[in-house]
């Protein structure tokens, strides 16, 4: 973390990815690559687990990973986010509606080494959801378990509490 005035920035995120529609496996390392060739390095990786679709519930099954990355130098959330955007773009994603099928999909579920980084600018990290996606925090768990267990305890309480405007 940086000591300058301004957004919350960090040189690590924990980055969700996701896919259920076409080779989900393929999604998930065609996002892999991308956000590797955006500039980062992936420094741990969760194994690949399926899921239930969420919200929208009638598609199928989502091939879901977490993994742990790091740039160059801290960034804000703003630009992990491009970095997000950008991979899924290369990767396939098409708009469609909230919790819509997804070729390729990748959400900022917290910043910092060990979450500790919030932001509650856009996007607001942690992600809003996380308090509501037990499989976020297994596969976390896979990579840190110490960070996980911070994630199950008053932290989370606190998370679960803010607002997702």
């Amino acid at each position: 973390m940086n000591g300058e005035a301004g957004p919350p920035r960090s040189e690590w995120a924990w980055i969700a990815l996701g896919s259920n529609i076409g080779h989900r496996g393929r999604a998930l390392a065609c996002l892999r690559e991308q956000l590797a060739g955006g500039g980062v390095t992936v420094e741990g990786a969760s194994p690949e687990i399926l899921t239930r679709a969420v919200g929208v519930t009638n598609q199928g099954d989502f091939h879901n990973q977490v993994i742990l990355v790091r740039s160059p130098e801290p960034w804000t959330a703003a630009r992990w986010l491009g970095l997000c955007s950008e991979a899924e773009s290369l990767c396939g994603r098409r708009p469609t509606f909230r919790w819509g099928p997804r070729r390729a999909d990748s959400d900022i579920v917290l910043l910092g080494r060990r979450g500790e980084v919030v932001s509650d600018g856009e996007p607001a990290v942690p992600h809003p959801e996380l308090p509501q996606r037990a499989f976020w925090r297994r596969l976390i768990a896979d990579i840190d378990a110490d960070v996980a267990a911070q994630l199950d305890g008053p932290a989370a309480d606190q998370m679960g509490s803010r607002s997702a405007s």
